[in-house]
């Protein structure tokens, strides 16, 4: 074979490799507000990329529109809580953290966290109950075969869903105070880190025990 038929079939048969190559099958976990519009652009590039995007959507979310036109697919689920009353809590929330916060004494302050936070965990459940207990959409999931869970970690659940699935979860960022939330329930790697922990005071100049008390807080 002549040198310049030798590049041709090497040139062939790696285009052959690129145009018979898939992209992944890949769910996403819902979020709400800024975090999905922060979400959207990710899903996009994931699709120009060639993967499959399917997003989970509860019967309460504000933000999110499956009958909008767009790119990924949509599955929506039903939520026993209206979607009135999860405005009506956002919006008692935001009054409390403009209006009633900074009026407080740190008790009170804790008191009245406290309560916000155990409503939004009682709501939260309620969503949960919406996947994990729907044999429709659980049955719907399984059958998708999706070959990782992507989810913002500002919604719990998700850590929960991908392990019944049985696989791997990504979070698309860190969001939790030195990122407890995202090593412990998405189980990230954590050697010692360059990356300074939301919320640690450190900046991205550590020394070696700085850098281990980052990735082990």
């Amino acid at each position: 074979m002549k040198p310049e038929q030798h590049v041709s079939v090497c040139v062939l048969l790696i285009l052959s490799v690129t145009w018979s190559a898939n992209g992944g099958n890949i769910l996403v976990w819902y979020t709400e507000g800024s975090h999905w519009i922060n979400m959207k652009p990710v899903l996009e590039t994931l699709v120009d990329r060639g993967h499959q995007v399917k997003v989970l959507v509860p019967s309460t979310s504000m933000f999110m529109n499956s009958s909008e036109p767009s790119r990924f697919g949509y599955e929506p689920f039903n939520v026993s809580v209206s979607k009135e009353t999860i405005e009506e809590f956002f919006e008692e929330f935001l009054y409390f953290s403009v209006y009633e916060m900074h009026t407080m004494s740190y008790v009170q302050l804790y008191i009245r966290f406290i309560d916000v936070m155990k409503l939004n965990m009682h709501y939260t459940f309620k969503v949960l109950d919406g996947v994990l207990k729907s044999e429709t959409i659980m049955n719907k999931l399984k059958e998708g075969k999706y070959d990782l869970l992507l989810a913002d970690p500002i919604y719990p659940g998700s850590d929960l869903v991908a392990e019944i699935l049985g696989i791997p979860l990504v979070f698309s960022l860190r969001f939790s105070i030195a990122n407890i939330c995202e090593r412990h329930c998405g189980q990230l790697p954590a050697p010692p880190s360059f990356v300074p922990g939301a919320m640690s005071k450190l900046t991205d100049k550590m020394d070696f025990s700085e850098r281990s008390l980052c990735s082990n807080n």
